[in-house]
């Protein structure tokens, strides 16, 4: 039984693809859906004003991820969600959440770079489905 979906999202096509996934899952089983976007650490040596002009913007960007995800589940019927943004490395983060709200399973989008561009640039659904200790579905 799935009562909880942790549906990680950076935005992208695939992670737009990993959202109708998740609201598919969630209607069949009419479970609880958590939105995670993660972003990363500003450079403190920017100074002020810079450093809060960017968090400002940094903050905008991270609410309307999680706002367009929240809209896309709204639309298929979802009306048990909760949304986050938080600090930090994606893979952190998102396991962060998985440890914390013990989901049934974490739903996440892949790029599909490839085992050479992953390794070099880093594939976050690579490093989340060899740590994570829940289900993972990464949708391509």
């Amino acid at each position: 039984m799935i009562n909880l979906i942790l549906l990680a999202t950076d935005g992208s096509a695939a992670a737009e693809h990993a959202t109708r996934y998740a609201a598919s899952l969630a209607t069949k089983y009419n479970a609880r859906v958590v939105v995670l976007h993660a972003f990363h650490a500003l450079p403190e040596h920017l100074g002020e004003p810079n450093y809060s002009q960017a968090m400002y913007r940094t903050l905008d960007q991270a609410s309307a991820v999680t706002d367009k995800a929240v809209a896309a589940l709204q639309a298929a019927g979802i009306t048990q969600l909760e949304s986050e943004y938080v600090e930090g490395s994606p893979v952190d983060v998102i396991l962060n959440a998985v440890n914390v709200r013990r989901p049934d399973v974490l739903v996440l989008g892949s790029r599909g770079l490839g085992t050479w561009k992953g390794a070099i640039l880093g594939s976050v659904s690579s490093a989340i489905v060899q740590r994570c200790e829940c289900p993972v579905l990464v949708i391509k």
